[in-house]
Parts: C-alpha cells; sequence; structure tokens
C-alpha cells in the first residue's frame, strides 16, 4: 500500500510503501509519549525505506533521543532519528540506522485513508 503524508503546515510530503499498514504497533516509550504522544503513546506504522520519496526534505530537523539505561551510570545518545518539520512541529516518521530499510511513520502524519486493523499490536 502506498502511504502518503505530510506536516501539519505543507512544508513536508512524503510517500512510502507499506506491505504491512496494520497492525498499527502503540508505543508506550517515554521518547513516544514525550515527543508524540497523544493519549501517552504514538501510534507507529511500518514503512519501506527503500520506496521513501520526500518533498521539501530542507525542512525536516532530526532529533535523537538521550537513553537511560537503570544500569549505565550516564544516558546515551540514540542512533534513533525521529524526523520532524522544523517550522509546525509535526512529528513524520522514525528512521533507526540499525534497521536501514524500515522506516516508521507516524500514524498522525498519515494522508491516505489507512485500513482498519484487525488487531493492534502495543510495545
Amino acid at each position: 500500500m502506498l502511504l502518503k503524508g505530510s506536516c501539519h503546515c505543507g512544508a513536508v510530503r512524503f510517500s512510502v510503501k507499506s506491505c504491512q499498514p496494520y497492525p498499527f504497533m502503540r508505543c508506550y516509550c517515554s521518547i513516544c509519549r514525550k515527543t508524540a504522544g497523544a493519549g501517552g503513546y504514538a501510534i507507529n506504522i511500518a514503512g519501506d525505506n527503500t520506496t521513501l520519496e520526500v518533498e521539501g526534505a530542507e525542512n525536516i530537523t532530526i532529533y535523537h533521543a538521550r537513553i537511560q539505561n537503570p544500569e549505565d551510570e550516564k544516558p546515551h545518545v540514540s542512533k534513533g532519528e525521529r524526523r520532524f518539520c522544523r517550522h509546525c512541529g509535526s512529528f513524520l516518521w522514525v528512521y533507526d540506522p540499525e534497521y536501514p530499510e524500515l522506516m516508521h511513520p507516524f500514524a498522525s502524519a498519515i494522508d491516505t485513508e489507512l485500513p482498519k486493523p484487525p488487531e493492534r499490536v502495543q510495545r
């Protein structure tokens, strides 16, 4: 399925193919809750990063979250890239270079009508 998305102000538009437009992944991690959560979680979709096309890439900013593991003395910076519009702050997708074939658009950034999932996955 081809997913088309954009930020709130329209400065960034993107499309990506998804072989799994559902189940939607509800993520309750502290990063998703603080940066993109509404209702205490973010909803992510799996996308094929090799098919990602972006208009307005110059308007995208990347956030690398700081992660504090209980066994570590100091937090470390995540390699995961949370991409958002530098003008309106809309969260667009997450990309992790450890899984270069994947990207995870936030369901809230998708403009394409999404199928109704028969199931939901919580992380």
